[in-house]
């Protein structure tokens, strides 16, 4: 740190010295500008050392888990909302879903997918389909969960 303070005061005194000898000339002006270049360079020399001693491994989140609860459950109710729809459009009417979210996350994702399909009424006219496995299919793409996560009631 002394020697990055003593190498601004030498540019500073050398730029002094400079300045006296030139005259008013447009070479003069273009010293001028990289000699003020240079000082800038300088001066902003330890800039990345400073960067480079920052530890933020340590850092602690402090997270307003109430906060993100409340956003979690919004969002699962919404996402059960968005998936109903889907079914409905896919030909799988009356079907009720409920996404338990997790919070122990700061960012959105389900814990568990509850499928309530005991009221189902199938309106799509593809013969042979088997209804679990196109909803559980369908439940899966939109909530973008694994088949152990859903549990599939009806």
């Amino acid at each position: 740190m002394n020697s990055w303070l003593m190498s601004i005061v030498g540019i500073v005194v050398i730029g002094v010295v400079v300045e006296l000898l030139l005259t008013d000339s447009p070479m003069s002006r273009f010293v001028r500008s990289i000699w003020a270049f240079f000082l800038l360079f300088v001066i902003v020399q330890p800039i990345p050392g400073f960067i480079r001693d920052i530890d933020v491994g340590n850092v602690d989140m402090d997270w307003d888990w109430e906060l993100i609860g409340n956003i979690n459950t919004q969002s699962a109710t919404g996402l059960a909302r968005n998936t109903e729809v889907a079914l409905a459009n896919a030909g799988f009417q009356n079907v009720l879903i409920t996404i338990q979210p997790d919070m122990q996350s700061p960012s959105f994702r389900a814990q568990s997918v509850h499928v309530n399909a005991s009221a189902i009424n199938v309106t799509n006219n593809r013969p042979n389909i088997n209804v679990r496995t196109e909803v559980i299919r369908i439940v899966m793409l939109i909530t973008r969960t694994n088949e152990d996560q859903i549990h599939f009631f009806g």
